[in-house]
Order: structure tokens, then C-alpha cells, then sequence
């Protein structure tokens, strides 16, 4: 068998009688080409909306859930509005003591701009970071890619009275079921399942969501 150079069989695809027909596809697969020891998959740490595999499916149906995560010296909080989920989104804080539980995704690196897109992270929304999380089903940390708000909130929410949180800190009821189903389908401690029950909500329901997202059954600690 005899090996030719990537080089050498560029230039002679492009001055043979052929070249018309090859020059396009070999073009393609050329420049396709990745150096060994890059992966062609990442880890992705959801700990809001994605943490359903519905949700993430719709912008990433080749997502497979590697199990659940832990996110230590973070806290979850909500902060800002978001028209389509019409409350606050989720997002992590570092804060010392605290931690987040949420799905580990594993993705092809090929779809990496589209996670970006559903972030939007273009737009300013999100900016994406990578931390070590502990996954619960292999034992130990994995680097994930997560995101978190590039407009943070100032104030840890736990320490505000219930009565006094404003609304741009309040995720809407379609949001936080979003999350409390995908946390029990991820299989998240009964803890933290119990906490994001919890939490106080703005009362907006989208329905067409909650349709597409089937979170008829679930049920919040605090309803209209």
C-alpha cells in the first residue's frame, strides 16, 4: 500500500482532469479533519430548564444524560425577565457553603454553537464557564461546560424577606415546575427536589410550554 501526504494528494486532486468533481468534496473532507486528542464530545452541567430532557432535546436532541450533578460553593438563584418563560431565569452565584444540583448533559462538540444560541449568548444573556462537578452516578468531577447570567444579582436571595423579593427575582410557575420535573426525572436528591418546590414564583403560567413541556402533573409547594 502506498501512503501520500495530505499535502501532496491536495495538489494532485487539484491539477488532475478530475479535479471538478473531487475538488469540493475532497475540500470537505480535508478541512474536517481533527487532531486525535481533540474531543469530539463535552460535558454540560443544566441546572435550570435543562435539567428536562424535553426542554434540552428541542435545540439538542443528541443530549444524553450522563446523571445527576452537584455544584459545590454555588447557590441557585433568579434574576432579570425572561419573555419566553415570563419571570425570572435560573442562574449560579459563587457563594461559599452553598451548592446546585443539576443534569449532566454529554453533547457532540458540533452542536456546541447551538446550546450557545439557546443561552444566547450573542445576545448577552448568558456567557458560558467551566467548572468542576461531582457526578453523583460516576463517583467523581467532571469539567462541564455551564452558563450563568452576565447580569448577576447582587443580593442572595435567601436573605430577603418572602414578602419583600421583587419580581425580577421571581421565576414564573411554568419555569419553576419546568425545573422540578426535570430534577426528578434526573433523579436529584428529595431534598433539593423539595427546595426548588419551595421556591416563590410570580404566578405567570405559559401554556403553551407547559403543554409542550407536559408539566400538568406537577405540583409547587406554593400555588395561586
Amino acid at each position: 500500500m502506498i501512503f501520500i501526504e495530505a499535502t501532496t494528494l491536495n495538489k494532485l486532486v487539484q491539477s488532475s482532469s478530475l479535479c471538478k468533481i473531487f475538488s469540493d468534496s475532497w475540500t470537505k473532507c480535508y478541512t474536517s479533519v481533527r487532531p486525535f486528542n481533540m474531543a469530539s464530545k463535552f460535558y454540560y452541567f443544566g441546572f435550570g430548564s435543562n435539567m428536562l430532557a424535553k426542554r434540552i432535546h428541542i435545540q439538542n436532541p443528541g443530549a444524553d444524560r450522563v446523571g445527576p450533578g452537584k455544584l459545590q460553593d454555588y447557590r441557585l438563584d433568579f434574576y432579570n425577565n425572561s419573555e419566553k418563560w415570563n419571570g425570572a431565569p435560573a442562574t449560579i452565584v459563587p457563594s461559599k457553603g452553598d451548592y446546585v444540583f443539576g443534569a449532566i448533559w454529554e453533547i457532540d462538540c458540533c452542536h456546541l454553537e447551538d446550546l450557545d444560541n439557546q443561552e444566547s449568548v450573542d445576545s448577552g444573556v448568558y456567557t458560558p464557564i467551566t467548572l468542576p462537578v461531582m457526578c453523583i452516578t460516576l463517583q467523581k468531577y467532571i469539567q462541564c461546560r455551564a452558563y450563568h447570567l452576565c447580569q448577576q444579582p447582587q443580593t442572595d436571595i435567601k436573605c430577603i424577606p418572602e414578602q419583600q423579593i421583587p419580581l425580577d427575582r421571581l421565576p414564573s410557575e411554568t419555569y419553576l415546575k419546568t425545573l422540578v420535573k426535570g430534577a426528578l426525572e434526573t433523579g436529584i436528591p428529595d431534598e433539593y427536589v423539595n427546595f426548588l418546590r419551595a421556591i416563590k414564583h410570580n404566578r405567570n403560567r405559559v401554556k403553551t410550554l407547559e403543554s409542550i413541556l407536559e408539566l400538568q402533573d406537577i405540583k409547587l409547594a406554593i400555588t395561586p
